[in-house]
């Protein structure tokens, strides 16, 4: 078996555990071709519109977001193939399917309906490809539901200009009832003429009207068919215009060979997959793989292929010519664990995100097509992709809007406060934020700006209190505000995590924060009665570095077990993402199954899927920025990464374990390139260089690897 037939894609489809689709996409597409099922793609509880335990299909839609919170976003242009009565309410309109029968892979999907319809779904990048096979019947039809999707729809227009040939236009709301809009353009082809059409605008239907527009409309395309007739439909999608969709259409899928699109979404799908080899469990490997596989279907590639355009957060358009621009982030999540693995599997990717990041400083930060929201990070994985070499980029412009944002996050009347009052959480963020700014200004030679950043980048300690040993919100007068139970997300100073959980949010100086917490021992014994009285929620994003902190401080055998229960064992797992849950949940966070995360935990654009792949391998990045790795326990026996031999200079990096498994979590030694290595982190340049670092594995931990003083990670204070 190769890589991708490890990836099972219903794996984190069931329920509110991960809010993932089946559905075929490509590599980074803008297209993501699912089924949208019912009750629960239609009442909000499934956020990327299916969920694995319905036993009904509304119909296949075009584009969403995988594992975002409130009620997703996408959802829109949904077609489905039926037999007999028409109806325009998806309450009644859904149809049966035989669960048995669905298939999925990267790139492709398949179901029968109990009708006898087989419906199979594949992909380019900007192009979804629909092949139906009906029963013999005088009333086949294709519903086209524009006024669907998971957030409100404004505006949507549509026109049949001619009898195999659609067009149009959808705008919808942004996701958790923002009130900016964003706004789709499609075209549709089909492989066979229909024979009769009917269109309808909220209640009302009608025969042979080629035009609508409203919130509520759609068309039906009605045929005769024998049995095991074969339609295809072919739709293309764009930010610009339908002329611009049908344009990007014409390029991805000249033809009608559905084997060929599926073949060409297989093989992109494999040579990313193909990057990392590990060998061990294979239940841990089809995790694995189908977390590689997440990690990748974000952003969104939106530059047309024809002629480069793409259309800005400006709302203007403008060309990517010699790079692919990317849209749709979660920057916020996924700065923390998915930029930092692109950078180290596809550093091209990467460089062409950090384009992209640039543009955004250039173009304005309105949401468009989906979501971006300035001062969630950016800065921090535009610094990640320079300190790692991944330089073509506009390292200046990088500089001056990332400046510019942490101005902005802390103007200068907070700055003479050294804290935003009543939010501790965005203190801790924005002291992150402006070490970034500082490490590059003092790189870009800007040595004033570099000591002013340096110095904000310290204000945490301002809202650390010393008599109760955690950061507090305080007012803007400087006085101690209430100081609620620290085990509770109360969300009354900070945002979706407790006190206990933002405790640990100094990611750019983790020697600091041990300075504070009284030194090394102090620090150990808090950060461990932290996970052994559950305090620790691997649901949502603010702790996720946590288990790797014993590295900091002489400990990193700590750092292996409880890494290791993170990915393979049951824990206690008290937390949901906005409070407690109502009985505590014991359970393996990470499984092969449609249930495949812990209750409540979104996968977040690959957030918790780029975690997993990381810390499968052994280790993760703390402080991303810092290019250096800290090491938690390998859970494969060997692991490959091929390297990308046009930005690394390595071949391979081979991870071996020997002697690992579920008993065996604890490094015993360890050889880099055959010499001894007795540091519980890596640097990148070490990881890319290539070569082969072992570790002996056992039972009991080795409380003296990696324990010295002078073998912890780096850690950037003030002036360093």
């Amino acid at each position: 078996m190769t890589p991708i037939d490890f990836v099972n894609p219903f794996i984190c489809t069931r329920g509110d555990h991960g809010q993932l689709y089946p559905g075929a996409t490509c590599p980074f597409g803008t297209v993501k071709l699912s089924p949208d099922t019912y009750p629960d793609g239609l009442n909000g509880r499934a956020h990327a519109g299916y969920d694995d335990a319905d036993s009904r299909i509304l119909g296949f839609s075009h584009v969403r977001v995988g594992g975002m919170g409130c009620s997703g976003e996408g959802g829109n242009i949904l077609l489905l193939p039926f037999v007999g009565e028409k109806d325009t309410d998806p309450d009644k309109y859904h149809q049966a399917f035989i669960k048995s029968s669905e298939i999925a892979s990267p790139g492709y999907y398949c179901v029968r309906f109990a009708n006898g319809i087989r419906a199979e779904l594949t992909v380019t990048e900007h192009a979804g490809l629909h092949k139906y096979s009906f029963p013999k019947s005088p009333e086949a039809h294709i519903l086209i539901d524009l006024g669907r999707g998971f957030t409100k729809v404004v505006d949507t227009e549509i026109h049949i200009e001619s009898s195999d040939a659609l067009r149009g236009v959808i705008t919808a709301k942004h996701n958790c009832s923002r009130i900016d809009e964003y706004t789709l353009y499609f075209y549709i082809k089909l492989s066979r003429p229909f024979e009769s059409f009917e269109t309808w605008n909220g209640d009302a239907k009608f025969r042979n009207m080629s035009h609508q527009r409203g919130a509520k409309i759609g068309a039906f395309l009605t045929y005769s068919t024998g049995l095991d007739d074969i339609i295809l439909v072919k739709i293309g999608i764009s930010a610009i215009s339908s002329d611009q969709a049908k344009l990007d259409l014409e390029a991805e899928i000249a033809d009608w060979d559905f084997d060929a699109v599926h073949a060409s979404a297989r093989l992109k799908w494999s040579r990313l997959l193909n990057r990392v080899d590990v060998e061990g469990n294979s239940e841990y490997k089809q995790i694995f793989y189908t977390a590689l596989y997440h990690s990748y279907t974000m952003p969104m590639n939106t530059t047309s292929p024809v002629n480069r355009q793409y259309r800005g957060t400006d709302g203007n358009l403008h060309r990517a010519i010699d790079y692919v621009h990317y849209d749709c982030y979660s920057m916020w999540d996924t700065f923390r664990s998915k930029y930092p693995l692109v950078a180290l599997l596809e550093p091209a990717v990467m460089n062409d995100i950090s384009r992209s990041l640039v543009d955004y400083y250039d173009q304005g930060m309105s949401q468009f097509p989906f979501l971006m929201i300035r001062r969630e990070h950016t800065g921090t994985v535009l610094l990640d992709s320079y300190r790692k070499q991944i330089r073509n980029f506009d390292i200046r412009a990088a500089f001056e809007g990332m400046q510019q944002d942490a101005l902005e996050q802390l103007p200068p009347d907070l700055e003479k406060l050294g804290y935003v009052p009543k939010r501790p959480d965005r203190t801790l963020e924005y002291a992150y934020d402006d070490w970034c700014v500082a490490w590059l200004a003092n790189e870009l030679g800007e040595a004033n700006i570099a000591q002013r950043f340096f110095k904000r980048a310290q204000f945490y300690k301002n809202i650390w209190n010393d008599s109760l040993g955690f950061f507090r919100a305080k007012d803007d007068q400087g006085n101690w505000l209430p100081f609620p139970d620290p085990a509770v997300i109360d969300e009354t100073y900070v945002y979706e995590a407790s006190m206990w959980q933002w405790r640990w949010f100094v990611l750019h100086d983790i020697q600091g924060l041990i300075d504070l917490m009284g030194g090394r021992e102090k620090f150990v014994q808090t950060l461990n009665y932290f996970f052994e009285n559950d305090l620790y929620n691997h649901g949502n994003q603010p702790d996720l570095q946590a288990a790797y902190l014993f590295d900091f401080a002489g400990a990193p055998w700590l750092s292996q077990k409880w890494v290791r229960k993170i990915l393979t064992e049951p824990m206690m797992q008290r937390y949901g993402t906005h409070g407690f849950f109502d009985e505590p949940i014991f359970d393996r966070i990470y499984k092969a199954e449609p249930a495949g995360y812990l209750l409540e935990m979104d996968d977040d654009c690959g957030t918790m899927a780029a975690w997993y792949v990381l810390s499968a391998m052994g280790f993760y990045p703390v402080c991303v920025g810092e290019p250096v790795y800290e090491i938690g326990t390998p859970i494969f026996d060997k692991i490959t990464i091929h390297l990308d031999d046009e930005y690394y200079s390595g071949n391979d990096f081979v991870i071996e374990a020997r002697n690992v498994s579920q008993e065996n979590i604890y490094i015993q030694s360890a050889t880099l390139n055959g010499k001894r290595y007795n540091k519980p982190w890596l640097h990148h340049d070490e990881i890319v260089s290539g070569g082969r670092l072992v570790f002996e594995m056992g039972a009991e931990p080795n409380t003296n690897w990696g324990s010295l003083p002078d073998a912890v990670p780096p850690s950037m204070g003030q002036g360093r």
